[in-house]
């Protein structure tokens, strides 16, 4: 178990906790479900915390949990009824520091202008209200409504945020910066920024490059940490997006290496470390805002979820092998690749230092180092097998067949 309360990865410490943190997106309604409503809840994500310190993650970023955005007077300081209530709350908090996790929520942002006194002081309360329950990091929402693209005053939010969440120095502000951003000057009040090309490259090493590219180096001119992730409620999971089926899933573990090797954030979309497709919706359209549950146990669908119906797609049986103990039983799954992954990013040295140095590679492939240790991650996006760098394998995103070529759609860590 680890403890939560170690200086050295405090913000006040030489890094701060989350400079190199994995950390897990709940999407509380479709979790799971404690009380057999149909609806995941609070009290299902505290029984589901063993499951999370399996997988290795170091905090749990939980969305849609307060009533709401700040401006409606007093939502924001109060749970979604469906999902529970303040004590419910405050017991998953408190367990989930004892299990050695971090605790971060979404707040939004009302609708009402951002140049209106109250809006900040209402921002200022709510934010004391959560730290005070022991809440460890925030991601600032820009609710329906906001300035887009953002304004002076919408960027006022940002510091009123800062100064409040800069009171306690091991409390974490992140935002998707697209909704705040129209310069870089104005992400100088985040800890973290949340940037989506991940979400949306095209399988393709030039364009993943480039993009690896770009995010860094806007988040080095602010100082900020950039989070990496690979999915999120506006894109398809990597498994659909880049192909479906077998080369989809193929692709989405080569591309899960290449986001574990990165320094920075590491951002998992549950569901994302068990491989799920998207699932179809009963009009066969798919459906990413009600995604289907995640699969727990058993052959049949909902498998552990809930036996009551919801407002979600719909669980195709077939998912039987994908669920997370099937997964847990099977040392080549997805979920085993994470997990071993999540490992070896948390212990092995050659994962330090915060810069990425490029490798010369084949055509349609890249590599990359670490520039503190002797990692190098390379990717064959390539429609052919390629020469593989030198080194020991530490983990392969599939079986190789041969110590000198990386498969097709393959990453490999070596050192």
């Amino acid at each position: 178990m680890r403890d939560i309360s170690d200086t050295a990865r405090a913000r006040t410490g030489p890094r701060a906790w989350w400079s190199d943190a994995v950390i897990y997106r709940v999407d509380v309604r479709a979790f799971d479900d404690s009380d057999g409503d149909g609806v995941g809840d609070l009290n299902g994500v505290r029984e589901r915390l063993g499951y999370l310190e399996l997988l290795g993650v170091d905090a749990v970023w939980m969305t849609g949990v307060l009533a709401g955005p700040v401006g409606k007077p007093g939502q924001a300081r109060e749970v979604d009824p469906i999902l529970g209530d303040l004590t419910s709350f405050d017991r998953l908090v408190a367990e989930t520091h004892a299990s050695g996790l971090r605790v971060a929520i979404d707040i939004a942002v009302t609708r009402h202008s951002a140049e209106q006194p109250e809006v900040h002081e209402e921002l200022e309360r709510t934010l004391r209200f959560w730290m005070d329950r022991g809440v460890d990091g925030f991601r600032l929402g820009a609710a329906p409504g906001m300035a887009h693209p953002a304004d002076d005053a919408t960027h006022r939010i940002l510091r009123t945020a800062r100064a409040v969440v800069g009171e306690s120095p091991q409390r974490l502000i992140g935002a998707l910066v697209r909704e705040w951003s129209t310069s870089l000057g104005n992400l100088e009040a985040l800890d973290v920024g949340l940037d989506l090309g991940f979400c949306a490259v095209r399988f393709q090493a030039d364009a993943i490059r480039a993009t690896v590219e770009r995010v860094r180096s806007a988040a080095e001119q602010v100082g900020a940490v950039p989070v990496w992730g690979l999915a999120d409620w506006d894109h398809p999971r990597p498994v659909t997006r880049l192909g479906g089926n077998t080369t989809g899933l193929a692709r989405a573990r080569a591309m899960a290496l290449v986001q574990c090797a990165l320094p920075g954030v590491i951002g998992v979309d549950n569901g994302n470390e068990l491989g799920l497709p998207e699932s179809a919706s009963q009009d066969g359209m798919i459906a990413k805002s009600i995604r289907a549950p995640i699969p727990w146990e058993g052959a049949h669908a909902p498998f552990g979820f809930s036996d009551a119906p919801g407002n979600w797609s719909p669980i195709p049986d077939e998912w039987s092998e994908l669920t997370v103990e099937a997964q847990l039983a099977n040392p080549a799954s997805t979920l085993s690749l994470y997990r071993e992954a999540l490992r070896i990013r948390h212990n092995h040295p050659a994962f330090s230092g915060d810069r990425v140095e490029w490798y010369g590679a084949p055509e349609g492939c890249l590599a990359f180092r670490r520039s503190g240790g002797n990692l190098v991650c390379a990717l064959n996006t390539a429609p052919t097998p390629v020469p593989m760098p030198p080194g020991a394998v530490l983990l392969s995103s599939r079986p190789l067949d041969s110590e000198q070529l990386l498969p097709v759609d393959t990453a490999v860590w070596l050192v």
